[in-house]
């Protein structure tokens, strides 16, 4: 019996180290292929950076005039109350409005009232949700078609996407931060799902963990704006581009660039990778005590 016993006890035993050993190959050889796509991925952005130096390298000489956005004409306002009339037939919409014309000023609001006549909003259940790099999409906004889908209940996924359709310029492919290149392709998409959760956040008092990496590292770059309701102008009216002009008084557009591009590596939990994202944060701050600095320097100058 004991002879049974022990032959039992060895089988197991041989059965878990021989377990024990395939899982272990099995982490590895995840390992290996998360280390294989994570250098392809680095590889693309660098090419896409190199792209976008070219593209916007007429930036370092322009200056945005963020004042262009200042009237708002008796025309304006009366499409507006056009526009509210129909809003109210959607409680959604009607809610959002109401939130965002109690913390924004209306003249952040052109796109919004511009998209929404024609913006739909279908829901659905978790269970319907896509699944893109292993990560469940809860929620999408198309820019063309103004149809937005969800796919829980929470009221932020859905004020999410409407932030993305009030920030939405229909006549170049941009959605707040975000723009399509014909050569590079998207720009800008990591930026623009942090900075969008964080004013969703603020707007509606969330406290909302969606890309809580990277809404920390929208704040990290609202830091550079001596008004923050400059970056939230910009964000509203889709210009990436007066966002970059502003990070040039304190960086070169090389820099602004690749902080920019480097965000979207932390838009899905498979591409995330801790040691860049220290990197990353580590260098937005390095530039932003450098900005201080000048300031500070500047300062003493006037004084004199």
């Amino acid at each position: 019996m004991d002879l049974i016993i022990n032959i039992i006890f060895v089988c197991l035993m041989t059965f878990n180290v021989s377990a024990s050993i395939i899982e272990w190959k099995k982490i590895k050889q995840d390992h290996k292929l998360k280390k294989q796509r994570l250098k392809e991925k680095n590889e693309q952005l660098e090419e896409k950076k190199q792209k976008l130096n070219i593209d916007l390298k007429h930036l370092k000489e322009e200056k945005f005039n963020k004042n262009i956005y200042a009237k708002f004409t008796k025309e304006d306002a009366d499409y507006v109350l056009k526009v509210t009339d129909k809003i109210k037939t959607n409680q959604d919409l009607a809610h959002f409005e109401s939130a965002l014309l109690k913390n924004i000023k209306i003249e952040f609001m052109r796109n919004f009232f511009i998209n929404a006549p024609y913006i739909t909003i279908k829901k659905f259940s978790l269970l319907e949700a896509p699944i893109k790099n292993d990560h469940r999409i809860l929620g999408t906004y198309n820019g063309s078609t103004k149809e937005i889908k969800v796919y829980d209940k929470k009221e932020s996924t859905l004020n999410h996407e409407l932030l993305h359709a009030a920030s939405s310029d229909f006549t170049y492919s941009a959605v707040g931060f975000s723009v399509e290149f014909e050569k590079a392709g998207m720009f800008g998409e990591g930026l623009n799902e942090g900075y969008t959760e964080l004013i969703n956040n603020r707007i509606f008092k969330y406290k909302s963990k969606s890309y809580i990496h990277l809404q920390y590292l929208a704040r990290l770059i609202e830091n550079f704006f001596e008004n923050k309701e400059d970056m939230m102008l910009y964000y509203f009216n889709a210009n990436v581009f007066g966002l970059i002009i502003e990070l040039l008084k304190s960086m070169s557009l090389e820099d602004a660039i690749s902080i920019i591009v480097d965000m979207d590596k932390f838009i899905y939990l498979n591409d995330f990778d801790i040691k860049e994202y220290l990197k990353l944060k580590k260098k937005i701050k390095k530039l932003y005590d450098e900005k201080k600095a000048k300031d500070k320097v500047k300062k003493k100058i006037k004084i004199k």
